[in-house]
């Protein structure tokens, strides 16, 4: 058995997730997110994250980054990020699309956590000229990090305190954050609203969902706009309640918790076996369950020939990225051990 360590995309659905589904498939229910599974799930994640908040349940992770952007900026607005951020490198032009053309900009930083210093110089530079210019709206972060850095409630702190000077909005972009939460003792709430977060797409998808994502609103001002948002963009689920039934299934007794603390582990495993060699060395990641490493084309090569599915990651010379989740086995690991054992370069 070769490893399957391209992306956390590519697994399957939980068993329990599935099941959710299947239960709600019968019968009849009110649609349009009515219906009182949903109403059960916005109570959940009040519990969860410690505080009364506005819930929309979306299918994609693109939609509910983008209609929480377009919710919390205004066309003439600006959106600032790290280079490698997804809603830069990873949704086309979506975000500018729901937007109605907000424009974004980005700075460096090391693991693709924005560099503070950087991101003052570019809001101050970019908002200087009044209505000349654009109007500094929106600070996005990514929790995992693009590059598989897990965000301190410290540091997330940090940039809401650069939000609140300028009058800006903090977005966390959350595909991962389950990860983010399994790989740290902060609850979350800490590396939420209470470090100040506005708004957080909250990922289910790469962490054993068919397709469900759950975009909050920590306070109820921002989200006055967002259902109107999510309609007039066609994320609108008529059968609301299949979105609601995997969420319900994921929060059970802490899945989503578990399901990324396995997956957490798996990636552990896969970077002691990287250690261990002397011809390829970790670049960026670790903190979860992506790696970034660093290798000869020859081993990319051999590797692949063996079976093993990972990707080159453009932004970084001669690296690839590789992905654990909550189906990698161990002898996938296995496998990659042995072979890169055998590897006569």
């Amino acid at each position: 058995m070769a490893g399957h360590f391209g992306s956390d995309n590519t697994c399957g659905i939980h068993p329990n997730i599935l099941d959710a589904l299947s239960q709600s498939a019968s019968g009849h229910s009110p649609a349009y997110g009515s219906d009182t599974l949903t109403r059960r799930i916005e109570d959940r994640l009040r519990a969860l994250f410690e505080c009364d908040l506005t819930v929309m349940l979306v299918s994609t992770g693109t939609a509910a980054n983008c209609i929480g952007l377009a919710t919390l900026c205004s066309p003439f607005g600006g959106i600032y990020s790290h280079s490698e951020a997804h809603i830069i490198n990873d949704e086309s032009t979506a975000p500018e699309l729901f937007t109605g053309g907000a424009r974004q900009f980005s700075v460096g930083g090391d693991f693709a956590k924005p560099c503070l210093e950087a991101l003052e110089a570019k809001i101050a530079v970019s908002g200087a000229r009044g209505v000349h210019s654009v109007k500094p709206s929106v600070i996005a972060l990514s929790n995992l990090s693009e590059l598989g850095a897990r965000l301190s409630s410290d540091e997330v702190s940090a940039y809401s305190a650069l939000a609140r000077a300028n009058g800006m909005k903090l977005f966390m972009d959350g595909a991962r954050f389950a990860n983010a939460v399994a790989s740290g003792a902060e609850s979350p709430a800490a590396l939420t609203w209470r470090a100040g977060v506005d708004a957080l797409s909250f990922g289910a998808t790469k962490n054993g969902a068919m397709a469900a994502e759950a975009l909050i609103f920590f306070h109820p001002d921002d989200a006055a706009l967002a259902e109107f948002h999510r309609k007039r963009s066609g994320h609108l689920w008529s059968k609301h309640r299949y979105l609601a039934a995997q969420f319900d299934a994921y929060l059970q007794d802490d899945l989503w918790l578990r399901l990324a603390s396995k997956s957490n582990d798996k990636m552990a495993q896969v970077k002691d076996v990287i250690d261990a060699t002397d011809f390829i060395s970790v670049v960026a990641g670790g903190d979860a369950n992506e790696l970034f490493v660093s290798m000869k084309p020859e081993v990319a090569a051999f590797l692949y020939e063996k079976g093993h599915t990972f990707f080159s990651w453009p932004s970084l010379p001669n690296a690839y990225r590789l992905v654990t989740s909550f189906t990698t086995e161990q002898q996938e690991i296995d496998a990659l051990r042995n072979d890169l054992s055998g590897f006569k370069g």
